[in-house]
């Protein structure tokens, strides 16, 4: 970025080298004209009483004289004071510098940067449009930048940062979520479409398979053992021997209510999973209590190590997309430019809807910020010495201004002759 700013100031520099040489160069063409009609003038003056042509010739040159002088006097007195002498109303660009920054800005805010003016002219250069061929040209090159400049924002990152804000968002938004409600909904939703009973299939059948694994039966002795909670080695023998036809007899119970669909433990299981749609969605209770689990499992040790790692995971999956030797990130991001500039330029009512909005925001920001435009002018003059205010504008207008000079040599003599004709005839 500095580079470029040296550079645009060199551009300028040479800029004004070039306007400060063809500006004294027509300060030269101007003064060679009035040297040029004093030396006319001392010659006709030398021949006086000649021939009639030398009286025409001394009266073209004194009010070319004349006319060279006034001019580069009102030229002159634009930008400083005539030979250094501080005549009334003379060095009147440097003396009016601060009003002269006022009233330009007022004329920018008040004729260029309006709101209508500025529409129009979104209008006429279809942004959207323009946007979207610039887009599907340069696709290429903009989505080429995307893997470099993400990887190096990766890099610089503050890890820590992002991670405890995207665990405390996570958290935030996970708890406004209505579990119960949601649950409820679900349980509806399976009422409705007569799915209780398939669950009640599926957790029979796994229930079955349990029961049926002979190195589930320790653990099933265990829990039995500790229902019953007896201290008497005589019961906790009876309960070890009975236990395989326990086993047994719970397996056949469980086989004969997966076949039977209308066994009444079937449909207490299915009115319970049906009410507790209901008390999901319309007990207090319920809705507290499954409130306080939800709560209590979200600012768990687990639960919130899980939401830390989100951004490291998150960051090791980007980055090795990025390394890798077809990384998917600038491909997608490339389509993605692509897509966006085709509809940009085959959908006139998308393209049509982005211009309109460019308008409006536009109108909205020249009307909330044009009265900064004049202030910006104004205090950007401001900062400019009297002698570089001078300068400048010199530099910008006074080659042309010296034809003012030009122009007033000559017709200043075209008129001399004519006042001499006039005289000399009548």
């Amino acid at each position: 970025m500095k580079r470029d700013i040296d550079i645009i100031r060199q551009l300028d520099d040479t800029e004004d080298a070039i306007k400060r040489a063809r500006l004294r160069t027509m300060q030269a063409v101007a003064l060679g004209l009035l040297v040029l009609a004093a030396l006319l003038f001392a010659l006709a003056r030398s021949q006086h009483g000649g021939h009639a042509a030398w009286g025409y010739l001394e009266a073209f040159s004194e009010a070319a004289m004349v006319g060279a002088i006034a001019d580069w006097f009102a030229v002159t007195a634009l930008f400083r004071h005539p030979l250094g002498i501080p005549l009334w109303h003379t060095a009147i660009i440097p003396n009016s510098k601060d009003s002269i920054g006022k009233s330009l800005g007022n004329f920018v805010e008040n004729h260029f940067i309006t709101e209508e003016g500025i529409a129009q002219r979104i209008r006429q250069v279809d942004i959207a449009g323009r946007a979207g061929r610039y887009m599907q040209t340069n696709a290429a090159q903009l989505s080429a930048w995307v893997g470099p400049a993400l990887e190096k924002l990766l890099q610089m990152a503050d890890h820590d940062k992002i991670r405890r804000m995207l665990r405390e968002v996570a958290t935030r938004e996970l708890a406004r979520i209505d579990l119960s409600g949601l649950a409820g909904d679900c349980v509806e939703a399976l009422v409705a479409e007569d799915q209780p009973q398939q669950l009640v299939d599926a957790a029979l059948d796994q229930f079955e398979i349990y029961l049926s694994d002979p190195a589930n039966h320790p653990t099933i002795e265990a829990m039995v053992q500790s229902a019953v909670n007896t201290e008497s080695s005589v019961l906790k023998y009876a309960l070890r021997k009975a236990m395989p036809r326990i086993i047994r007899s719970t397996t056949e119970k469980v086989a004969e209510m997966r076949l039977n669909r209308a066994h009444e433990v079937r449909q207490r299981l299915g009115v319970w999973i049906a009410n507790s749609a209901l008390r999901l969605k319309g007990d207090p209770a319920w809705q507290e209590a499954i409130g306080r689990y939800q709560q209590q499992a979200l600012t768990s040790d687990t639960v919130q190590q899980m939401l830390d790692g989100i951004w490291d995971t998150l960051r090791a999956r980007l980055l090795a997309d990025l390394r890798s030797e077809t990384p998917s990130i600038p491909a997608s991001a490339r389509r993605l430019v692509e897509n966006a500039g085709k509809l940009l330029t085959d959908n006139p009512s998308v393209g049509d809807s982005l211009n309109r909005a460019i308008e409006a925001g536009s109108a909205q920001l020249v009307k909330k910020y044009r009265g900064e435009v004049g202030l910006f002018i104004e205090a950007q003059l401001a900062t400019w010495t009297k002698e570089e205010m001078s300068n400048r504008i010199e530099l910008s207008i006074g080659r042309d201004l010296q034809f003012i000079r030009i122009n007033g040599t000559l017709v200043g003599g075209l008129v001399g002759v004519a006042l001499h004709f006039i005289v000399t005839m009548f």
